[in-house]
């Protein structure tokens, strides 16, 4: 139990750092990644799954 809360916890950090992270990036740099604003919290949720 306490295992599979700390990996929940663990990707929970994981999402809120990705999201903070994309949302300080320039328009053009995402754009050139081919990510749009509209897509950022989906993107860091997919990432946070598979850290």
């Amino acid at each position: 139990m306490l295992y599979e809360l700390r990996c929940r916890f663990a990707r929970w950090l994981a999402y809120r750092q990705t999201v903070a992270r994309l949302r300080h990036v320039p328009d053009r740099t995402l754009a050139d990644a081919g990510i749009s604003r509209e897509e950022i919290r989906e993107r860091a949720r997919h990432a946070s799954l598979h850290r």
